[in-house]
């Protein structure tokens, strides 16, 4: 089952447009200390990632096309961490995974399953708040943490290693905008089409209507026919309940 292919496909271009990006492997033996669900104040913040005055877009995108993730790979377009501190810079995340087993029947309650992880990270010195239903995160990282070589590196990593729990996932792959608001404003653009696929998916889930005519979400399922599956499938097993 495929949603979001040729998304991630745009998001690729839009990232090797940009000179000068930087790679990284996953850190696999480097484990950042566990917070205690820290709560950065402004007096002890060191950076700020996506603030309500900056613009900031955080998607997830998975595809049965497993080989297509470059694993273990993380990508910033814009400055480092360590190197913006004292700075409140804009925000961009895409997380990309390599997935299997995905259908119909799950593909909705997996989604929501890996969106929910990021609420588990939990890293010292790191605070980040999302509002998931506006693609939106604002994260805080402290002077202390900064100073202790927090990076897009560690984070990336960090996230990594939480999609790595669930065993559908077989490949992660991990990117970062912080370089202005222009490119996190039209990274939100490309990912919007992604946006109207999940609005449906949870509209669908949600509110148990499948009157496609009078659906503001009938051109996007038109154009993904996983969608058009899954909506046969939720409303053959709503009829199966009301007969029970």
């Amino acid at each position: 089952m495929e949603l979001f292919t040729q998304t991630i496909d745009t998001v690729r271009s839009f990232v090797s447009a940009h000179a000068g990006f930087k790679t990284w492997k996953e850190d696999l033996d480097h484990s950042w200390p566990d917070g205690n669900r820290d709560i950065v104040l402004k007096e002890d913040m060191g950076l700020e990632l996506g603030s309500p005055e900056k613009d900031s877009i955080s998607c997830l995108l998975w595809t049965g096309d497993i080989a297509s993730i470059v694993d273990g790979n993380i990508t910033l377009v814009g400055p480092d961490f360590p190197e913006s501190a004292g700075r409140s810079l804009p925000f961009g995340k895409v997380v990309l995974l390599g997935v299997e087993g995905f259908d119909e029947d799950n593909a909705y309650d997996r989604h929501k399953e890996l969106d929910y992880l990021r609420y588990d990270l939990n890293l010292k010195g790191f605070m980040m708040r999302a509002v998931s239903q506006y693609m939106r995160e604002w994260c805080r990282v402290s002077r202390a943490a900064l100073s202790q070589g927090f990076s897009a590196k560690v984070l990336g990593s960090s996230i990594m290693k939480l999609f790595r729990t669930r065993p559908y996932v077989k490949t992660v792959e991990v990117l970062y905008f912080t370089s202005s608001t222009e490119d996190v404003t039209r990274l939100g653009q490309i990912t919007s089409p992604a946006e109207k696929v999940i609005a449906a998916m949870n509209k669908m889930a949600a509110e148990f209507d499948y009157d496609c005519v009078s659906c503001d979400y009938q051109e996007v399922c038109d154009e993904a026919e996983g969608l058009k599956g899954m909506r046969e499938k939720l409303k053959n097993k709503t009829k199966e309940v009301q007969h029970d």
